[in-house]
């Protein structure tokens, strides 16, 4: 026993005295370094044991080994992220999840084809907009909300009325009379977006057979479907690159929208989750035409009784000191309402969750008869089969309606302004719902009340869609990732547009007189799918990737359109005085009450003269006419990283189109990109200042095609035909067997730079897009040619552009902080090529709303110019004076007056969070642009204008007369007196330069948020909720502008437009109202 005692503590004095180097017992220690989405595996990462030589670096799978001893610490250090150090404990696992030093690891942006990338690896334009602040905004048309939040993108309401649909533009006009709007992809899906094109060649198109062209009437955006509530994203890819991968679609860009997902739960068993918010809104307009109102009806100074539709009719004398006045405008709009509501279950296991969402928004919008309501339903599932499989099927059901009166020429705006303040506007029919005139007895000889406009003259949509789509995505191995995107979109949209037999927009002819209607019946099928293969390798610090895709496309549309006229069969006249302007049918008088009875449902075209009735072409046969477009394309892409600072990329895109001829449907594009961590390449720039520095280029193809069937000429029976016999006679679209693909080239350069702990950061870029062999659409050449409008590849344009984002952290402490983006764009443009058989100008027909302006284009001159009639000048500018009239000449031919594009424009975005109170407002800022205010120009031809307010003041217009001296070394000077009062020419004969409004700015408080969550002690209280927040939102509050009408963000046309559309054309669009919205936020237990 003394032995084993011994030889026990002469062992332990041994081990006493050895050194600790020696005592310790050296173990291995794993783990895995991940970024901080706690996801990604980071490669090449320096695991170092502190103080000693021993290193290694992570493996493709972010994995390391190494050996340490107890009380050692590791140091871990990668490229652009924050250095790292911890103490294993007993075990020999170590997971560690590492914080970029630049804060741009965490932010993941979804690109092309629903492709997640890292920020530092995107070498083209990429914004983003939470689908939160979208939601914010409460607006029902939520394109709406992206004005002013992302550089470069422009959002124009074509006016203030529900339901009004908006031109989408990004980075400007790259076509000239094609379509400008960019893609909508949404989770991966191509949707449509068309608005309704009223014009159909003819009856040739996909248009309607009134074949109008789209100034009357507006159809909402078919994007503007999806309900706000249910977006998580919206991810703007404004660079060529991304563009290049979605094909020819995609040449003005794409808008790439993710929606929310149903979401599975970590543990076992079930989690239930349940939300509710809503929204009430009140609207008022606040926003009008400044108008006169001294003077009463009469021409040149001589009381009259005059009321037309046209001109002359205000240029009477000054109404007597206290007449009666009535507020018309006041009493017309009513103060507007509407409520939305929102409720979404999501449900969840470990392997599967279900979201089921659904809405209802109703609004009584602020002119009377315009209600539009809108039910959304919405289930997704997100399912894991396995490890290495996942799926996610949804399906939408959107169900919309929308009344609402018309506008433009002929609608309720324009005779409201010209309505004599002397009569009330509220006595417009008599008991029997019948038209009460104000001066004549004959009502088609003055304007409609515009209270019987907008309850007689009415157009009504309706339309129920459905969004099947899934997703499924399957990782085999570590190295192969394959996923497919399948998607069917299918609706039908009915609707009609119906003028009253008594309005003065028919007449009393028997034939294509007594009222109007027109309906339609569209149905459209729309199937694409996407699936690419993507394979990853890393090598040390290279990392390669290669992918490879096909996408099939198939899109049809078909329409269904019938107008005529001839509602009733006749209306009184005044040879019997006891039915003077009665209107009968089938021997009945009819009133508005029995209208249904005794003539018919405005959705019944059948209520029409049959002698009267014109269909589309096809329609004529009893078959729908059709739109039908397939595109099949394979792509690809290979990149390449190194040690994660450098990044390259490669893309491919080949397509097949049936909208081309047969010889010409194979193209093809290519796409290059590349962009380099500064601040990684040379780290000791990186400290207080700078934290993070990337440059970018990146350049691409892309092709762009034309509507269907511009290939080949449609017979039609309308035809024009010479006024003198039959000499000879042409039809409209002479289209084109030889067209080709347009082709679209892009490059950017760009950087990104964070200072000051990201605190300051900026995104700067330049872009320069030459667009060649465009397909000029419906140019009117010699009608020698048979036709009126021809189409050809014969045009070619230049678009550049630069883009700023900044973003500020203003202030961040722990219960404050406030955050500043500004989203500044520049933008210019030029036409370099037209068709010769051009000799000046081309022009889009829909921008000649009035008078004598419309949006042309000319060689040298930027796509946005307005050309129109101009006073005559001599050879040094001064304008040219009758000396017979004093009164200035006009020129009638088509010159350049004005330019709508701004100098730039500027979004501020602030958002304050103070403990549970939020703030967020923004302000969008436009400096120049001109305007043609054709509203100011009909209301001075009607004597209505403020400019008609000094019309006694005698007056010598400025320039010289045309007596022959006028372009000598001394001409004459005007010296001839007018005055005005006695002589309204001078201002009905004032030509369209004199209504284009030079340099319009605004600055407009787009929207203001204030919302305030419960604090979570009392929410726990009530034991219902888990979270309860109020909210009221402000929209269009404040608008400052030098602009003299009603509002400076106009658009005369609607969506359905091609090219530059009608954007800088004000005639009678309804500003956007004023509207404060107010509701709750609630998630419950």
């Amino acid at each position: 026993m003394r032995k084993i005692f011994r030889l026990f503590f002469a062992l332990s004095l041994m081990l006493l005295l050895l050194p600790p180097s020696v005592q310790a017992q050296e173990r291995t220690i794993t783990g895995t370094i991940v970024s901080e989405d706690r996801k990604t595996p980071l490669v090449g990462v320096t695991v170092r044991v502190k103080g000693t030589r021993r290193i290694v670096q992570t493996d493709a799978n972010g994995k390391f080994s190494i050996k340490m001893n107890p009380g050692e610490t590791l140091q871990i250090t990668h490229v652009g992220y924050q250095t790292y150090e911890v103490k294993p404990g007993s075990g020999e696992l170590v997971g560690v999840s590492l914080k970029t030093a630049d804060n741009t690891m965490g932010e993941v942006v979804v690109t092309a084809l629903d492709i997640k990338r890292n920020v530092r690896e995107v070498s083209y334009s990429v914004q983003k907009v939470s689908g939160k602040d979208i939601a914010e905004t409460q607006r029902e048309n939520f394109l709406n909300s992206l004005q002013g939040r992302v550089a470069g993108l422009t959002i124009n309401p074509t006016s203030g009325q529900a339901g009004a649909s908006s031109q989408i533009v990004l980075r400007g006009f790259n076509s000239l009379t094609g379509a400008n709007q960019p893609l909508f992809v949404v989770d991966g899906i191509i949707l449509d977006n068309t608005t309704i094109n009223e014009t159909s060649n003819g009856g040739s198109g996909i248009g309607l057979a009134s074949d109008l062209p789209n100034r009357n009437n507006d159809y909402t955006n078919r994007i503007a479907d999806l309900n706000p509530a249910d977006i998580e994203t919206v991810t703007v890819l404004k660079g060529p690159e991304a563009a290049a991968l979605y094909g020819s679609q995609a040449s003005s860009g794409a808008i790439i929208i993710t929606t929310k997902k149903a979401t599975t739960e970590d543990k076992a068993g079930v989690k239930i989750g349940v939300s509710y918010d809503n929204s009430f809104r009140v609207m008022e307009v606040t926003r009008y035409a400044d108008l006169n109102n001294t003077y009463g009806p009469g021409t040149n100074a001589v009381p009259g009784i005059s009321f037309s539709g046209t001109s002359g009719s205000y240029f009477g004398p000054k109404y007597p000191d206290g007449i009666q006045r009535y507020n018309n405008i006041d009493n017309f709009f009513r103060t507007g309402f509407a409520q939305g509501h929102n409720l979404s279950v999501d449900i969840g296991t470990k392997i599967t969750g279900f979201k089921v969402s659904g809405s209802f928004f109703d609004e009584k919008a602020v002119t009377p008869g315009n209600n539009f309501k809108k039910f959304n339903v919405s289930v997704t599932n997100s399912t894991k089969i396995n490890k290495w499989i996942d799926i996610a099927p949804s399906f939408q059901y959107i169900n919309q309606t929308n009344d609402k009166p018309l506008r433009s020429a002929g609608g309720y705006l324009l005779g409201l302004y010209v309505w004599p303040v002397t009569n009330d506007i509220s006595t417009f029919q008599d008991i029997e719902g019948n038209k009460i005139n104000i001066f004549s007895a004959d009502p088609y000889a003055e304007i409609d009340n515009p209270l019987y406009n907008t309850s007689r003259n009415v157009s009504h949509d309706k339309t129920v869609r459905k969004i099947i789509s899934g997703s499924i995505n399957l990782n085999p191995f570590k190295w192969l990732s394959v996923a497919g995107r399948f998607g069917y979109d299918t609706y039908d949209a009915s609707g009609y547009t119906f003028y009253s037999p008594l309005s003065y927009l028919t007449s009393r002819s028997q034939n294509g007189g007594f009222g109007r209607l027109t309906n339609y019946w569209k149905k459209y099928f729309g199937y694409n799918h996407t699936i690419t293969a993507t394979f990853k390798k890393t090598y040390k610090k290279i990392t390669g990737r290669l992918m490879v895709g096909t996408m099939w496309q198939d899109y049809e549309t078909q329409m269904i359109s019938i107008t005529g006229t001839n509602l009733v069969d006749s209306i009184g006249t005044i040879n019997n005085p006891a039915g003077y302007n009665k209107l009968y049918k089938n021997g009945q008088i009819v009133t508005d009450a029995n209208f249904a009875q005794t003539v018919g449902a405005k959705t019944d075209s059948n209520i029409t003269r049959l002698n009267t009735r014109v269909r589309l072409a096809r329609n004529k046969i009893g078959l729908p006419n059709l739109s039908i477009q397939r595109q099949f394309a394979v792509f690809g892409e290979a990149a390449i990283s190194y040690n994660n600072l450098f990044f390259l990329s490669y893309t491919h895109r080949f397509e097949q189109s049936s909208l081309f001829p047969t010889q010409n449907r194979k193209y093809d594009f290519p796409g290059f990109s590349a962009s380099l961590i500064i601040s990684d390449l040379f780290p000791k720039m990186k400290g207080k200042l700078i934290n993070y520095w990337k440059l970018r280029v990146s350049r691409a193809s892309t092709a762009r095609y034309p509507d269907p069937y511009k290939n080949q000429s449609v017979f039609v029976d309308n035809l024009t035909s010479s006024a003198v016999g039959s000499i000879y006679s042409y039809g409209f679209d002479n289209n084109n067997p030889n067209l080709k693909p347009e082709r679209q080239n892009t490059h950017e350069l760009g950087t990104e730079i964070r200072l000051f702990n990201s605190r300051l950061s900026f995104d700067l870029a330049y872009y320069n897009t030459l667009c060649t062999e465009q397909i000029q659409n419906q140019f009117r050449a010699s009608y020698a040619t048979g036709f009126i409008l021809n189409t050809q590849n014969a045009a070619s344009n230049r678009n550049q552009g630069v883009e700023l984002v900044t973003d500020v952290v203003a202030m961040r402490k722990k219960d404050l902080t406030w955050n500043i983006r500004f989203n500044f764009a520049h933008m210019w443009s030029k036409v370099l090529t037209l068709p010769e058989a051009i000799a000046f100008e081309a022009y889009i027909a829909d921008t000649w709303l009035y008078g004598n302006a419309r949006g042309g284009m000319i060689r040298g001159r930027a796509a946005t110019t307005i050309t129109g009639f101009h006073y005559r000048r001599n050879n040094t500018g001064k304008v040219m004076i009758s000396p017979t009239t004093g009164l200035p000449i006009i020129e009638g031919t088509f010159l350049v007056i004005g330019d709508r594009m701004p100098d730039f424009t500027l979004g501020t975005l602030n958002t304050f969070r103070y403990k549970n109170w939020g703030l967020n407002f923004l302000w969008d800022l436009k400096v120049g642009g001109d305007v043609f205010n054709a509203t100011d120009m009909y209301l001075t031809l009607q004597g209505k204008s403020q400019r008609t307010k000094d019309r006694e003041r005698p007056r010598v217009v400025d320039g010289v007369l045309q007596d022959g001296l006028e372009n000598t070394a001394n001409p004459t000077v005007n010296t001839i007196s007018i005055v005005p009062y006695f002589q309204q020419a001078y201002y009905t004969s004032m030509p369209e330069e004199e209504f284009i409004q030079k340099d319009v700015n605004y600055l407009r408080l787009r929207d203001i948020t204030l919302s305030y969550n419960l604090p979570a002690n009392f929410i726990n209280k009530l034991r219902v909720f888990k979270s309860l927040g109020l909210f009221v939102t402000g929209t269009d509050l404040v608008l400052m502008t030098n602009y003299r009408g009603a509002d400076p963000s106009v658009n005369g046309n609607t969506a359905g437009s091609n090219g530059v559309g009608g954007m800088g054309f004000d005639y009678g669009s309804l500003p956007a109202p004023m509207a404060i919205n107010f509701g709750l936020k609630a998630i419950f237990k």
